[in-house]
């Protein structure tokens, strides 16, 4: 099968160097020039939980002309769903496929906006990984790989990408209710990626910390009223007592710390941020995400100033307001 996974960070990276060092047909594609060029340059290097692969694959900043793949894999940020269907656009055929392994809530269906609905598969990937620097990426912990279509029920193609992924030692199963998974990914990732984000702490700190671990149940607790609210039933009715339990033990890097971290946009919007708009016409309150979610924000900005703006003048600023030159 050839592959192109579009989004090639920690986790896509993870994914598409160990498929490569399986020995399938693997190509990168990925905004961040600086890891594009070092993987062209050097390989790829992917340690970690599999051991250490340094691996050679061909990486770009973009789809090339005439470039095809039976399969596009996507693992970019839920900002760049758009971006990235459009690429997937480019490289499939009318007869291949996209799968999404995206964190939130909305990727399939903007996929499908694009591809449309035959499509998409859908995904959800326990694992963790982070970003060593350019050409380089860890697996911190190999965990469940679910695939399936959309509409449900199993499928030869689901049957294969479940076979691609197991010769690359991802634990991948084909599963019925790929939706409800996704849908328990995103209870998981509510519960503890934004406010990781905000406090800087991982989980494990986080939630030894019994203000923050009130806080953390108050937010489950909303998360769930809502998905009460709307009928949506995960395949593990007891997932929040597992969360809890899992909190203790969790001493990777959200995905969402590591941006805010390196003054990135966070993906709020399509996690605690979809909990608020799908609770207000459901008459469902939700204080505890919504100050996350504002919270999230004003600290999302703040490291982008450190990172982006080291030397913004903020007297300057100042000046400007008060002589009403801006708002």
């Amino acid at each position: 099968m050839k592959i192109v996974v579009i989004g090639a960070g920690a986790m896509g990276g993870s994914y598409g160097g160990l498929l490569a060092d399986a020995g399938h047909d693997v190509s990168l594609i990925d905004t961040w020039q600086d890891h594009v060029d070092a993987i062209n340059r050097d390989g790829l290097l992917v340690d970690g939980a599999l051991g250490e692969h340094r691996v050679k694959l061909p990486a770009s900043a973009e789809a090339a002309d005439g470039q095809t793949a039976d399969m596009a894999i996507i693992f970019t940020d839920s900002n760049n769903t758009e971006a990235a269907a459009a690429t997937a656009d480019k490289v499939l055929g009318p007869d291949n496929f996209a799968i999404t392994f995206q964190n939130g809530i909305g990727n399939v269906e903007k996929l499908q906006a694009v591809l449309g609905k035959e499509r998409v598969l859908g995904g959800s990937s326990m694992c963790s990984a982070a970003t060593r620097g350019p050409g380089h990426v860890c697996l911190t912990h190999l965990r469940g790989t679910s695939v399936g279509e959309i509409d449900g029920g199993e499928s030869n193609r689901t049957e294969a990408v479940v076979s691609v992924l197991e010769d690359a030692g991802f634990g991948a199963k084909s599963v019925p209710n790929i939706m409800g998974t996704i849908w328990e990914k995103f209870v998981v990732n509510c519960g503890g990626n934004a406010m990781c984000a905000v406090t800087g702490l991982r989980s494990a700190e986080a939630v030894r910390i019994p203000e923050l671990d009130v806080f953390k149940d108050r937010v489950l607790d909303e998360v769930m009223a809502v998905l009460d609210a709307k009928g949506i039933e995960l395949p593990n009715p007891d997932i929040v007592s597992q969360i809890k339990v899992g909190s203790r033990k969790s001493f990777n890097q959200p995905s969402m710390l590591q941006h805010v971290l390196r003054g990135r946009q966070t993906e709020i919007d399509a996690l605690n941020a979809i909990v608020v708009r799908e609770a207000e016409p459901l008459g469902i309150p939700t204080p505890y995400n919504q100050s996350l979610v504002a919270l999230l924000k004003g600290r999302e900005l703040s490291q982008q100033r450190i990172v982006n703006e080291p030397d913004l003048d903020y007297d300057a600023w100042e000046a400007r307001v008060l002589a009403g030159e801006e708002d």
